[in-house]
């Protein structure tokens, strides 16, 4: 048993190896002897990662990650090693290596199909068994392949190429660090079997470590760093690859040597001339045999290696050739075998030895079939003259130039195919970039031309013809370019444009269809030299924007004029106002402004449609500007309010002549969808410079006037007064005390009650709204109800009423007096509010008050907007018990049809056909009628503003059920309906009051 210390292998440890005889002796020497060899192994871990790639990667953290995989990187070999001392051994040639993975993928994109099995290997989806059946493959060619190697060196002392380095190379790069073991255990049987070293000695493990590490190196470098493609597509590929992996041979041979010199294999005076047949023979398989398993088989492994079944081949492959190509094939592997023979089997060649000869197929094949057909020659050829030679017995001192012929022939093979590969890649990428381009060209929704400055269309796409209105590209072809655009100035400003700028972006121009409509489009066009190298032709390319362009003036008519009636809005009447106005200055002319409003527009809308509203605006818009001068601006502001621009006024009599114009205009009825409908407007002037001196002024003054004429009875106009101005003045005062009235408790409620006719007693109760204002005092309801309804207080205030009405019923009810119905009016605002039944429920629910005492009164108006929405809310109220009435009927467009479809218990006739009941033949037919509508209906009637003993008469003697007004009782504070309940409430007690105060009744709201 001895000891060798391991500084001989330069590591800086005190461990001790066992001498050969160790296993014989020792038991579990065996053991021993296996993880002394592991130790060796994952020495690759520092070595490969510090020397070659560039201390990227940590020593120290490597070596921690790769601890706890060391077992499973651990080789078994045998121990029945014999030392071999006799002199004259043959050289020991066993290539152990260790490589990291590579796992990068080439930056190229081939379109062979076998470019993905060469460039990785994806081990998760591979079977394990396949994995290990590849590791037992390559072991036992590793192990032929050196045993050839040992065979021929039988020749010269040497063999031509040295086949397990290219082997070993392509598995490194293919496989990765996965298969660096099972090099190991290559190198390591390979130098017992075939060439009977030591195992312990310098050529045995230390030596099989060595001379490998430049491949390791290399390998990394080339796949990590360079990331080529294994397929060596490129001549920047082949080049790295040829340079690197000749370099790493060169580390293998000087490695080599020194173990040679450590074990006394070799004499120093051998030892340069070893080192270059070491390393040519590396080369030569490095050049020609490893970038033939590249290529060649590797991709067939992969395939292997991912697929469920057995290797196939590529679709490329498969394909027949056609008999060009199989003549072609002859004739290069005929002209192959022939060089071969010539050199060595022609016996006047054999002292030249003509080895230029084999340089015209690897040509002939390298450029007609790029890297692939050339490596594959070049193999064959190499193959061919090893063979040859070792047949022949080629004479001594032969092999250095056969040799380097086979070197000189690998490179051409490898360069010359690299750059036929390269050039018909890019003829490839040039061929898919024109078919591209060509299919971007015909199928690119925009329209592409080319076109000459003498005006003829070069070329063009069918999106191009299409935008022009044809069905074919040959069709504008054959037009001159100027029938294309939208006139012939157009064509040349474009062309004086783009000569001296070169390039036009974004431009918009107009063009003309074939059916001679214009367009637009937008325009991007550079100026490009013909083949003669003159700036002769025009590219670019068309979007066709009509669309856009009438978008945008639609929205510039929108911004400026009235969407349903296309008269100027108020931003255009504003502009049109004040230009009059600077006119009128320095003319000393006057301008009259006219503000119109529609009368009884919110029943017609309400009772027939939105739709039909829209039309008779529509109507009147028309109408008033056929009735308007040239010069005047007829505009619509909002709803069913017109201003009108009257310019040049001499005096004001002339504008109140134009106002009756515009008046008479209205007053003729319109034809609406087979209804004929009556309207009237009211119209306020205001007059320049008198009434103001801007558009504001003019336009407020004109709206005051405006309201003052629907206050003094509609249909008629008004010029503007200082009056005016205090009226309006006043609205926005009552509108602001509105809006705190309800906080600050300033409404209250009166009830006015309902008689019988026969029997004079009352049936109920109607809840009047009363605001007393803290400066202006009883503010009459007429004045605020309209303010409340345009400002939506009416909703708030509305359930206030309901609320307070139905509280102050159920008091009395429990206070032991008589049990009569209240009855509220319900504006339209308030109906129309999502939640009113369910507002009515709580109300009741709160306040305990059965639902057959509260009648609700409605107007006509109301009723006749949206009949199915309002039916349907009409059904819920009966449904609860609620008692519904008409308010103000005969006032509206009254339809019988709608009494049979509503829910309806009561009509109330209007206080303007009771009036004069008893004097004008009209309104006593008018309310006859109605009575007996309504008895032939099963509906009661009351008749509101009763005032007089014959209106009483005439109303009994026609059956009214009930009657309201001052005849029997004004309205009543709380206490005062208390008492007159208490106190009896017959005819007779109260039939003084016929000539008491005479007010009119009011309402909690406003009919509409």
């Amino acid at each position: 048993m001895g000891y060798i210390c391991l500084a001989k292998l330069r590591i800086s440890n005190s461990l001790r190896l066992l001498s050969v005889e160790i296993p014989y002796i020792y038991p579990d020497s065996r053991q021993r002897l296996v993880e002394l060899i592991a130790f060796f192994i994952d020495l690759r871990r520092w070595s490969a990662c510090r020397l070659f790639l560039g201390g990227r990667t940590r020593v120290r953290s490597l070596h921690r990650r790769r601890t706890a995989d060391m077992d499973s990187n651990r080789v078994a070999m045998t121990s029945n090693v014999e030392p071999c001392n006799k002199p004259g051994e043959y050289q020991c040639r066993c290539h152990p290596a260790s490589a990291n993975e590579i796992a990068c993928r080439s930056e190229r994109d081939e379109s062979s199909s076998n470019a993905t099995a060469v460039e990785a290997w994806n081990w998760r989806d591979i079977p394990l068994y396949k994995q290990l059946l590849l590791g037992l493959l390559f072991v036992g060619a590793f192990l032929i392949l050196d045993g050839s190697s040992t065979a021929s060196q039988g020749w010269e002392g040497a063999p031509p190429w040295y086949l397990p380095v290219g082997l070993t190379l392509t598995l490194l790069l293919c496989g990765g660090w996965r298969y660096v073991p099972v090099v190991f255990i290559s190198s390591v049987v390979a130098a017992v079997v075939n060439y009977h070293r030591p195992i312990l000695s310098w050529c045995g493990i230390p030596g099989s470590i060595a001379i490998y590490l430049g491949y390791v190196g290399a390998a990394a470098i080339l796949k990590r760093r360079w990331r080529i493609d294994l397929k060596l597509g490129t001549l920047r590929d082949v080049g790295r690859y040829v340079v690197i992996s000749l370099g790493a041979a060169i580390l293998s041979a000087l490695f080599g040597v020194l173990t040679l010199l450590g074990d006394g294999r070799i004499s120093r005076s051998d030892a340069l001339r070893t080192t270059v047949e070491w390393w040519v023979s590396d080369a030569l398989a490095i050049v020609a045999f490893a970038p033939f398993v590249l290529v060649h088989v590797a991709p067939l492994v992969g395939r292997w290696l991912s697929s469920g079944s057995g290797v196939r081949l590529s679709g490329a492959r498969r394909g027949h050739a056609s008999a060009t190509e199989i003549l072609e094939l002859t004739a290069q592997a005929g002209f192959v075998v022939f060089g071969i023979w010539f050199v060595f089997g022609y016996a006047p060649a054999i002292p030249y030895q003509p080895l230029y000869l084999l340089f015209i197929p690897v040509i002939w094949v390298a450029v007609r079939r790029g890297l692939p057909g050339a490596v594959l020659t070049t193999f064959a050829i190499s193959v061919g003259m090893t063979f040859a030679a070792w047949i022949t017995q080629a004479q001594r001192g032969s092999l250095p130039r056969l040799q380097l012929a086979m070197l000189a022939l690998g490179l051409t093979g490898l360069y010359l195919g690299a750059v036929v590969s390269e050039r018909k890649r890019v003829e490839r990428a040039i061929r898919k970039s024109e078919k591209r381009y060509r299919l971007l060209f015909e199928r690119n929704l925009a329209g592409v031309f080319r076109t000459t400055l003498a005006g003829r269309v070069v070329e063009c796409n069918q999106a191009a013809a299409s935008m022009f209105g044809y069905d074919l590209p040959e069709e504008v072809m054959a037009l001159p370019v100027a029938n294309l655009y939208d006139t012939a100035s157009d064509r040349e400003a474009f062309l004086t444009k783009l000569k001296s700028e070169k390039s036009l972006t974004n431009r918009e121009m107009r063009f003309r269809r074939k059916n001679g409509d214009s367009a637009w489009a937008m325009l991007n066009a550079s100026l490009v030299d013909d083949d003669s190298g003159v700036a002769n032709i025009v590219e670019g390319t068309l979007v066709d924007i009509t669309e856009r362009k009438f978008a945008e003036e639609r929205v510039q008519t929108l911004a400026y004029y009235d969407a349903l009636t296309g008269l100027p809005n108020r931003i255009l009447l504003g502009d049109r106002l004040s230009k009059a106005l600077a006119t009128a200055r320095r003319q000393k002319h006057k301008v009259a402004l006219l503000f119109l409003d529609l009368d009884r527009f919110k029943i017609i809308n309400d009772s027939l449609g939105h739709s039909v509203g829209d039309l008779l605006l529509q109507d009147v818009a028309e109408r008033l500007k056929s009735f308007a001068r040239e010069q005047d601006t007829v505009a619509r502001l909002g709803g069913d309010e017109f201003l009108i621009v009257l310019t040049n006024i001499k005096d004001i009599p002339g504008a109140a002549v134009a106002a009756e114009r515009f008046m008479d205009a209205m007053t003729t009825s319109f034809v609406v969808q087979g209804h004929s409908l009556s309207i009237g407007c009211s119209l306020g002037i205001s007059i320049f410079p008198e009434h103001g001196a801007d558009n504001e002024t003019l336009i407020k003054n004109a709206d005051a006037a405006m309201y003052s004429a629907k206050d003094s009875g509609r249909n008629n106009f008004r010029f503007f007064t200082a009056d005016m101005n205090a009226q309006a003045v006043e609205r926005l005062t009552l509108e602001n005390g509105l809006r705190l009235a309800l906080d600050k408790k300033e409404l209250f409620l009166e009830y006015q009650p309902q008689m019988d006719t026969v029997n004079g007693k009352i049936t109920g109760l109607e809840a009047l709204l009363r605001w007393r204002h803290p400066d202006l005092g009883l503010v009459p309801p007429d004045q605020f109800i309209g303010i409340a309804e345009n400002s939506g207080l009416i909703v708030p205030i509305g359930e206030w009423v309901l609320r307070t009405a139905c509280s102050q019923a159920r008091k009395w009810q429990e206070e032991g007096l008589p049990a009569f119905s209240i009855a509220i009016n319900v504006s339209a605002v308030q109906f129309r509010q999502q939640g009113f039944c369910e507002l009515i429920r709580r109300v009741l629910c709160e306040t305990g008050l059965a639902p057959h005492y509260l009648e609700l009164e409605l107007t006509e108006s109301l009723l006749l907007a949206n009949v199915d929405v309002t039916l349907s809310v009409l059904q819920e109220l009966k449904a609860m018990g609620l008692t519904l009435a008409i308010d103000d009927f005969g006032t509206g467009y009254s339809s019988f049809s709608y009494l049979k479809r509503f829910p309806i218990s009561k009509l109330k006739i209007d206080r303007s056909f009771v009036r004069d009941v008893a004097v004008n033949p009209d309104d006593a037919a008018i309310t006859t009628a109605i009575i007996s509508m309504a008895k032939s209906l099963n509906l009661k009637v009351i008749a509101e503003g009763v005032e007089e003993e014959a209106q009483m008469s005439f109303l009994r003697s026609h059956q009214c059920d009930e009657i309201q007004g001052y005849y029997f009782s004004k309205p009543l504070t709380i206490g005062e309906i208390a008492d007159k309940l208490r106190g009896g409430h017959s005819e007779e007690h109260v039939a003084a009051q016929a000539s008491g105060d005479n007010c009119e009744r009011t309402h909690a709201a406003v009919p509409n």
